[in-house]
């Protein structure tokens, strides 16, 4: 399992955050190209997920169906994740989905336990890659954060754009010691984020 380490900053910009993480003591470089990353997120039909994340339960599960890339309509590849959350640490399954066409019906999926789950919510960003030195600690920077509500396995309305930049700071927990140097080097704020919830906040207002 894995630490996410996430820092949700809004006062200041892509160029800047790249820099400082490039500079960083653990010597982060580019380690794959930056692509757009796509996720429907699901949930119960009482929000199970979405309440679970406010009330910072430490045992969850949360699923998505990602692809990459400028797709709008047929999307090829996609997979659906599984994300596990025990505490601070975290892990994903994934099983392979079919294409389908995101403008007629996104994919209908069920829990582990066999209970029907929702679309809710697609996200959609930038994101830039990078990993220290000795590859034990990577880093992912998301801009151009776009929110669409999602109704019957539908997309419902327009997006909404989130103008805040998210910093994602990752490693084995094996490595804890070792990030800790580079975690303190990194002068943002650590905060709690989820895409997920920022998402859902937007349309349950």
């Amino acid at each position: 399992m894995r630490y996410e380490r996430k820092y949700r900053i809004e006062d200041s910009n892509y160029e800047n955050i790249f820099s400082c993480i490039k500079t960083n003591p653990f010597s982060f470089r580019s380690s794959y190209p930056n692509r757009i990353v796509n996720s429907v997120y699901y949930d119960t039909i009482d929000y199970t997920s979405y309440n679970e994340n406010l009330l910072g339960i430490s045992n969850r599960i949360k699923y998505r169906v990602r692809w990459y890339g400028h797709q709008t309509q047929q999307i090829k590849n996609p997979v659906l994740e599984k994300k596990i959350k025990h505490n601070v640490l975290g892990t994903k399954e994934y099983i392979n989905q079919e294409d389908f066409d995101l403008t007629k019906c996104v994919p209908e999926i069920s829990s582990t336990d066999g209970v029907n789950l929702e679309s809710v919510v697609l996200v959609q960003y930038d994101r830039t890659y990078l990993e220290s030195y000795d590859r034990k600690i990577r880093a992912t920077i998301d801009r151009n954060l776009r929110y669409t509500s999602l109704s019957h396995n539908k997309l419902f309305g327009p997006s909404i754009e989130d103008r805040a930049i998210i910093l994602e700071i990752k490693y084995d927990e094996n490595h804890y010691e070792h990030a800790m140097d580079c975690v303190q080097a990194i002068p943002y704020r650590l905060t709690k984020n989820s895409k997920f919830v920022s998402g859902m906040r937007l349309f349950l207002q």
